[in-house]
């Protein structure tokens, strides 16, 4: 598959197409990587803030976490929205070829771009200024208080997925949160998946 990358300026679709699609699409679910920005180990306090109003604003937003080295083929991404973050562009290509080939499913799959690469292959919205992301959730806020959408979480079938997922996750991860005591700010869950792997491996 040909991602057409280009050493450009990422390519940004219309901004109010956009928050139709990440509110109205079924399953949104936010994806982030191990990038040192707009990932999991990003302990950027601006971009922190912007990611958990993301979570905050979009009704039924689900978060998962694409590790570096487990096989794509055992992960399930979402058949509605997928929102990759903070994914390392080595990751990155295979993800979204992995995406690419499951495509019949209909979802769309949005990535943070912040590098200078843009991918024909998926929406692509440029987040290397934080300020236009900013303008993105704002948006995104005041299509919410005119109501002029209904987003997918708060439909019957939205509502009902969103108490599965709460049962399922409880009381095993009632949030993602960071310890700023670590060297490495990784979401207690994965910190645990990680402690597990070591054991498994250790002599």
């Amino acid at each position: 598959m040909d991602h057409n990358d280009t050493r450009k300026h990422p390519s940004t679709p219309d901004t109010d197409r956009l928050v139709r699609e990440l509110l109205t699409r079924e399953r949104p679910t936010l994806y982030l990587g191990s990038s040192q920005q707009w990932g999991w180990n990003d302990t950027d306090p601006v971009r922190k803030r912007l990611l958990s109003k993301l979570r905050e604003l979009v009704p039924g937003l689900d978060q998962g976490h694409i590790p570096d080295w487990k096989p794509l083929d055992t992960m399930t991404f979402s058949p509605g929205i997928s929102i990759l973050a903070g994914v390392p562009q080595s990751r990155l290509e295979a993800v979204l070829a992995h995406l690419d080939a499951e495509r019949s499913r209909g979802g769309l799959v949005v990535v943070l771009a912040d590098g200078d690469r843009s991918h024909s292959s998926c929406e692509n919205f440029d987040v290397r200024d934080p300020s236009r992301f900013e303008a993105l959730l704002d948006r995104i806020e005041k299509v919410l208080k005119e109501r002029s959408v209904t987003p997918w979480g708060n439909t019957p079938e939205g509502k009902a997925h969103i108490e599965h997922m709460r049962e399922k996750n409880s009381p095993a991860r009632s949030d993602w949160s960071w310890d700023e005591t670590k060297a490495v700010n990784i979401p207690e869950e994965f910190r645990h998946e990680l402690a597990a792997g070591l054991d498994e491996h250790a002599e």
